[in-house]
């Protein structure tokens, strides 16, 4: 059976989340070559997450949306490693925040 928009949606969050702790752990081991991968599969995740934001249908709040997704892409972006570990950090708290309410939210059958 086939994922809806919702679960895909909620596996995303998932992903990134992982995504990111996996990108934080390889800045604290100074393993440049894999937060670099993390970073990049990080930002196409909220690439995704952004490009499925309906401004029509959900207005105020897709925009809300994009707003932070922008800004956590911006905080992953951090070029200087004395302050990455903690905008990566900044930015996995924003998107987790997020997360929660997305799976609180009911789906009707």
């Amino acid at each position: 059976m086939a994922a809806n928009p919702y679960e895909l949606v909620a596996v995303l969050f998932e992903e990134l989340r992982d995504t990111l702790n996996l990108m934080i752990e390889s800045a604290r081991r100074n393993d440049d070559a894999r937060m670099f991968q993390y970073r990049a599969k990080s930002l196409a995740i909220l690439s995704g997450l952004d490009e499925s934001l309906n401004f029509e249908v959900a207005g105020e709040l897709a925009q809300t949306l994009h707003i932070i997704y922008t800004e956590a892409a911006k905080r992953i972006q951090s070029e200087t490693r004395e302050s990455l570990i903690e905008r990566v950090e900044s930015a996995r708290e924003m998107i987790h925040e997020i997360e929660k309410a997305w799976a609180a939210i009911a789906i009707p059958n």
